[in-house]
């Protein structure tokens, strides 16, 4: 099974003195219209946790923005991973069936925008299964 990427958007990030634009559509999606069905925008506020789920049949997306984060992720049952997350640089692919969680370490809240693709084989199958993880 393969573990969570973290990809480095640092050179994908346009920024000006206005602020700063990202696409997010990375070119490793294969079916942009799954991404229009499941698209959507979480906050989690200061030492709070979203997620303590999986996702049998998708990978997921997340960018993290506004401030930092923690991922929180059981690529194998029982072992379980942590990493920080820097707001507004970091894309994060989840493979499907790994169990994961984001925890924000405050003080500002965390805002975060998602979406999945069916993993081969999985369209038209449950995206999402609750999955409590010890840390998250």
């Amino acid at each position: 099974m393969a573990d969570v990427e973290f990809i480095d958007l640092t050179g994908e990030i346009h920024e000006d003195p206005r602020g700063l634009s990202f696409f997010p559509w990375p070119e490793q999606v294969r079916n942009p219209q799954d991404i229009l069905k499941s698209l959507h925008l979480v906050s989690i506020a200061p030492g709070q946790v979203r997620g303590n789920h999986l996702h049998p049949n998708h990978i997921e997306w997340l960018y993290l923005f506004h401030s930092p984060g923690e991922l929180i992720w059981e690529p194998t049952s029982g072992e379980l991973k942590k990493q920080r997350v820097p707001g507004n640089r970091t894309l994060i692919r989840i493979p499907a069936g790994i169990a994961h969680a984001v925890r924000n370490p405050g003080p500002e809240v965390l805002y975060l925008m998602a979406w999945r693709e069916a993993a081969d084989g999985g369209a038209g199958k449950p995206e999402t299964r609750p999955r409590p993880l010890n840390g998250g």
